[in-house]
């Protein structure tokens, strides 16, 4: 099975304090981030439909693509609302260059997607060549460098382009590349195979079931939140994290999603209406704390008053140097990693502040990098006493990494994902869970 080498190699950025691996070491990191996470996983929504259910319908739907040779649906004991499902092992896996079919180009996020799954929707197509048919097989490469002229007609060669998959067209040129004012939308390509051998099922998520990765289900699951209780989502968008919040608290309780994005915000109102428990404000929640006359306001919006929350989840803004596989070679500028830390401490600041005594603070990010981890909870140690670490369960990542100013018994508290035997083959994550002193 061929991959692309990493998109990071050479970079003297990951060879800078940015990036810090500790004794792993970078290499196999950077091989580990170019790599396909081979288990597909869906959080089941168990306020409308039982986990049994939903797996009766993933497997039908399994057993209509691939018949017998169907892979495996299982569950997780410490996670009852998620659903795994294997990789495939036959014949159904065998992606090949076929020379003889069309080919199709699509950015480096839409290959990504592609390889976890997914199918290809419109605007991730780049070229296509000309009189491609509908329902016609082709073959998916994907343009590592960039370099590809978005509607081409010809074949694109380039020595950066990598072969992912096959598939059948659904949508043609004349609908893909129009000039219209509206873009194209929706499954232009229904890939058949990958080269990742993880099923190719398209997003099946709904109000009874989303598709989420893994990581995100364990932190939800450390925040542990109960009904009844009043919890913060500080940097709530997408909103998959605060549905899972209000769905392990029985809809019981106050749910208050905060993002600073109005459209992000507007996105996620639709897959958060039928929490009744749920409210969501666009707000920055780098200004959450209510300070001065703020205080006299109504305590059910934004600024809040402080010790205001039972439980605070804050999902971080972050790299993002996680996400699983890394395809693209725009590696962010300097300047722009080293602004996270800087941002994730003054949310910090406010969570610690808009939390109860005897609270729960999760924080999280979806990144590898010991800046934004292991430093922050080292930071968040040496600034708030009257916080201390708990144990991040239930556990199904590795241990967090020792620092100087973090020793191996804090470090063994915290939970991350990455490419270690500890470690569930998934997207690359952190989580540190905090109890503020009574």
């Amino acid at each position: 099975m061929f991959y692309p080498k990493s998109p990071f190699l050479g970079s003297p950025l990951l060879e800078s304090e940015i990036l810090k691996v500790n004794t792993a070491g970078l290499a196999p990191l950077l091989e580990w981030l170019c790599l396909t996470p081979k288990v597909t996983t869906y959080r089941v929504n168990t306020l409308r439909i039982t986990v049994d259910a939903f797996r009766e319908k993933l497997e039908n739907k399994l057993a209509d693509r691939y018949g017998q040779e169907s892979p495996k649906v299982y569950g997780l004991p410490n996670l009852p609302e998620m659903l795994c499902i294997e990789p495939l092992v036959t014949k159904f896996s065998e992606a090949s260059v076929d020379p003889a079919l069309k080919e199709i180009i699509v950015d480096t996020s839409c290959g990504a997607a592609l390889l976890r799954g997914a199918h290809i929707y419109a605007p991730g197509v780049l070229a296509m060549e000309s009189n491609t048919q509908l329902q016609e097989a082709v073959s998916v490469y994907a343009d590592l460098g960039g370099k590809c002229k978005r509607g081409s007609v010809t074949r694109f060669d380039s020595p950066e382009k990598i072969f992912l998959g096959t598939g059948k067209v659904l949508m043609q040129r004349y609908q893909l590349f129009n000039n219209s004012d509206e873009p194209a939308t929706g499954v232009a390509v229904e890939m058949q195979s990958n080269i990742s051998r993880v099923p190719s099922l398209g997003d099946l998520s709904s109000e009874d079931a989303l598709l989420q990765n893994l990581p995100s289900i364990v932190c939800v699951r450390v925040l542990a939140p109960q009904p009844g209780e009043r919890v913060l989502d500080m940097c709530a968008a997408p909103g998959n994290k605060t549905g899972h919040i209000a769905e392990l608290m029985g809809d019981q309780g106050s749910v208050v999603a905060l993002d600073n994005s109005t459209s992000r915000v507007r996105s996620m109102l639709p897959k958060l209406d039928h929490y009744k428990s749920i409210t969501a404000h666009v707000f920055d929640s780098t200004k959450a704390v209510a300070v001065g006359a703020a205080h006299s306001g109504p305590a059910t919006v934004p600024p809040f008053h402080c010790a205001s929350f039972d439980r605070i989840l804050l999902d971080a803004p972050c790299s993002g140097l996680g996400n699983r596989p890394q395809l693209s070679c725009s590696i962010k500028q300097a300047k722009v990693l080293h602004s996270y830390p800087n941002i994730q401490r003054r949310l910090f600041g406010q969570a610690v502040q808009l939390l109860r005594p005897g609270g729960i603070l999760v924080y999280s990010t979806c990144t590898v990098t010991e800046a934004e981890c292991e430093c922050i909870v080292a930071w968040a140690l040496e600034k708030f006493h009257d916080l201390h670490l708990m144990d991040a369960t239930p556990r199904l990542g590795g241990p967090g990494f020792p620092l100087p100013d973090l020793d191996a018994s804090k470090s063994r508290l915290l939970q991350r994902f990455g490419p270690s035997e500890a470690s569930a083959d998934t997207v690359g994550f952190f989580i540190a869970k905090f109890q503020k002193n009574k």
